[in-house]
């Protein structure tokens, strides 16, 4: 068993998981991690450090496939200390227009996916090779105040709280912390859409008038995962005030 810390972070292969992947490798983690599609620039990486990163293949879709993910990881480093749930699935539309399978397949993708990825994670982080061995939740601000045309998505991202908060009773007492961090608007591949005229009024509505950066939000993620020790059942805004 590696005495070092070891982390997987699921939807590594862009956007915020990639930050967040990185930044746990700078911070001396083994870090695995997950991807759907894009799976080259997570081998990029791992062909940089073939000793400390590690490509998973996972897909939210397909949630029976979490059980060989962790052991994937736990096999090649005898352990896994951190657990970073950020890869999500997302279809908007107004719920009055929307094809509810759509609206299902988005609710169902996010939370199946993050229960069998935790069950399966379970046994190792309770195992004690890590002094506090965190979860840590990508959620959204959209779960918190809703969105028009994400009613799938922000009920995806309201439930993950509920969730967290209630496992995080359940396993503190094998010292395991769960937490949520939820973003409000990043500039990431997905946001790069959004019309310059609804950038401008989202911009507007946040204290701090501009859109969050991936690094930003990995720091805060990384911080939950590794430094908030004292930490847990916690929501962590990351949204530059949007939702005040």
């Amino acid at each position: 068993m590696t005495g070092e810390r070891v982390a997987l972070v699921t939807g590594a292969s862009r956007g915020i998981g990639a930050g967040i992947a990185q930044q746990l490798l700078d911070r001396g983690l083994r870090v695995a991690g997950t991807y759907r599609t894009g799976g080259e620039l997570v081998e990029k990486l791992a062909a940089v450090h073939p000793d400390r990163v590690l490509p998973v293949p996972f897909d939210l879709a397909a949630p029976e496939g979490a059980g060989a993910a962790i052991e994937q990881v736990t096999g090649q480093w005898g352990r896994l200390d951190t657990l970073v749930l950020n890869a999500a699935v997302w279809h908007g539309g107004k719920l009055a227009k929307i094809d509810l399978d759509d609206w299902w397949q988005v609710v169902e993708a996010n939370l199946r996916s993050t229960a069998a990825l935790v069950q399966a994670a379970i046994p190792w982080l309770t195992r004690g090779a890590s002094p506090s061995p965190g979860v840590v939740l990508v959620g959204s601000a959209v779960g918190s105040v809703g969105f028009p045309g994400d009613t799938a998505y922000a009920s995806a991202k309201a439930a993950a709280v509920g969730f967290a908060r209630s496992l995080a009773k359940e396993l503190a007492p094998k010292g395991v912390r769960v937490n949520v961090l939820a973003p409000g608007f990043v500039d990431t591949d997905m946001t790069s859409a959004i019309p310059d005229a609804a950038r401008a009024r989202i911009a507007d509505a946040t204290l701090l008038g501009r859109f969050g950066t991936v690094e930003e939000i990995a720091r805060a993620a990384v911080f939950l995962a590794e430094d908030a020790t004292f930490c847990t059942g916690a929501v962590l805004a990351a949204d530059g005030g949007w939702t005040l």
